[in-house]
């Protein structure tokens, strides 16, 4: 796997990154503009002068092959220090007996709790508060597009991850479907899968079924006017936006309570928080 490590020990971050006053939060990059280089950083190991780990922020390929060669680097890393917390990308689904079959069915995000399980070590999510999320979206885009976005994003997830066929699809949103009524700014939109067909008819037409929304659409990198998805990446672009700063005050908040964190999320947020974590860690140390 192609990566950059950035190791940074008291007395040295300040000289690489460059210390700004104001704001850290000033310092998350937007996702309009960035552009992958050779430089680019997908993991943060921040240690103090003992060379003790504080940080260690791995980004991840989302993947659920147990060949990848990130997992035996996820399990060297995990073991090489001794953490408070492990911290992980998405919603809490457990884990399985094994490490195969929690890799297989859980990608990282399992495999993070699975390791921590191991040694009784606590577990939470990087993940906002979904109402936060909602309520912020809902300040840029419609409410049923918002919803909409959500739905096809998580059709799109299933049938590439788990190779879910139509009806599949069907049965899972159904479930889902509850899940999101139930929450309060959503449940007087997109309500049914009829909802839900008409709702896609509205924006795409008929060229592919709902259930069919390609990846493309999914990405906060891509342009909507691109890729077809009308307004996906943009939603997606804000989401990803909001989740960034919510995990930089998440891992900020952590550190200030003096524990060590190990957390694994999906490697493009990465390079988008480094420079804000690296300024509150800093703070924190008193560089």
């Amino acid at each position: 796997m192609k990566c950059f490590v950035l190791t940074l020990f008291i007395g040295l971050s300040a000289m690489l990154y460059g210390q700004t006053s104001g704001d850290c939060k000033d310092l998350l990059l937007d996702y309009s503009n960035f552009v992958e280089t050779d430089s680019t950083i997908w993991q943060l190991d921040l240690k103090d002068a003992s060379g003790t780990a504080t940080l260690l922020f791995y980004g991840a390929f989302h993947s659920k092959d147990e060949s990848h060669p990130q997992f035996e680097e996820i399990e060297h890393k995990w073991n090489a220090d001794k953490f408070d917390i492990a911290l992980f990308e998405g919603p809490n689904r457990g884990i399985l007996s094994t490490k195969e079959e929690t890799i297989a069915k859980l990608g990282e995000s399992g495999y993070v709790r699975f390791l921590a399980n191991e040694k009784n070590i606590p577990v939470a999510s990087l993940e906002p508060n979904p109402m936060s999320e909602i309520e912020y979206l809902s300040t840029l885009f419609p409410i049923d597009q918002i919803k909409l976005f959500f739905l096809l994003r998580e059709a799109q997830r299933v049938r590439e991850t788990f190779g879910m066929d139509k009806d599949q699809i069907i049965d899972h949103m159904e479930k889902l479907l509850v899940k999101a009524n139930a929450i309060s700014p959503l449940e007087d939109t997109i309500t049914t899968l009829v909802d839900l067909e008409e709702a896609y008819t509205h924006y795409w037409g008929n060229d592919r079924e709902w259930w069919q929304a390609p990846k493309e659409w999914f990405t906060p990198s891509g342009n909507s006017s691109e890729t077809g998805g009308i307004f996906t990446n943009e939603i997606n672009k804000h989401s990803s936006s909001f989740r960034n700063l919510h995990m930089v005050d998440l891992i900020a908040g952590i550190l200030k309570e003096g524990k060590k964190i190990f957390a694994v999320v999906g490697r493009n947020h990465i390079p988008m928080q480094a420079a804000a974590l690296v300024c509150e860690w800093e703070k924190l140390v008193g560089i």
